[in-house]
């Protein structure tokens, strides 16, 4: 009967990885495991993990972390350090920004002609918007820093509250025109607390 565990540990950060080899009792649960190789190395972040050869997303995390082991397991763990982590969130949000820069001329347009498809483009948008928050919140949070001043987010609410109150009101002329004049301005915001985020991290 086997009763070792297998672990590949792989660091993106700086392309490192390893293989060891553990009785199955040394760690009481996988959560353990996982801290084991998180604090060997400062600011990892668990981005990617393997059992027995097959992928699992890290949503399963919290139901896989009190589970122990029988033995003869092979684990592969990926960490990638977390600031690194934080700069590429900050980088794809700058990126998705100038998707959306690209694109809103034509939302506004498929808003103004009420089509189907210009309000599933709302409320992508919507969900963008919200996206970008929780990037930069997370940039803040990991740097200790606020990259959006309490008066630029009270400018993003009220256009926020102005698109929902046209949408209520089905006045897509004035949304149209939101799209146009004020949401730039949000997009502008973004940038450029993405681009302060990503320089305090160089």
């Amino acid at each position: 009967m086997n009763d070792k565990i297998k672990v590949k540990v792989i660091y993106e950060s700086d392309n490192q990885n390893f293989d060891r080899e553990f009785s199955k009792e040394q760690f009481s649960n996988f959560n353990e495991l996982v801290n084991f190789f998180q604090t060997e190395k400062l600011n990892s972040v668990l981005v990617g993990m393997k059992i027995n050869g097959k992928d699992i997303p890290m949503k399963f995390y919290d139901e896989l972390k009190g589970a122990y082991f029988e033995g003869g397991e092979e684990v592969e763990l990926t960490f990638d350090d977390l600031y690194g982590l934080v700069k590429k969130l900050l980088l794809e949000g700058k990126e998705y920004i100038d998707k959306i820069e690209k694109s809103l001329e034509n939302v506004s347009k498929e808003v103004m002609l009420n089509t189907e498809e210009g309000h599933k483009m709302l409320k992508a948008l919507a969900e963008g918007l919200q996206a970008m928050n929780t990037i930069i919140n997370q940039a803040s949070n990991v740097l200790n820093k606020q990259f959006i001043s309490d008066e630029d987010m009270e400018k993003q609410k009220e256009i926020l509250e102005k698109i929902i109150e046209s949408q209520s009101n089905a006045d897509n002329v004035e949304i149209s025109d939101i799209l146009d004049y004020d949401f730039p301005q949000i997009l502008d915001m973004f940038k450029d607390a993405f681009e302060r985020a990503i320089n305090e991290i160089e």
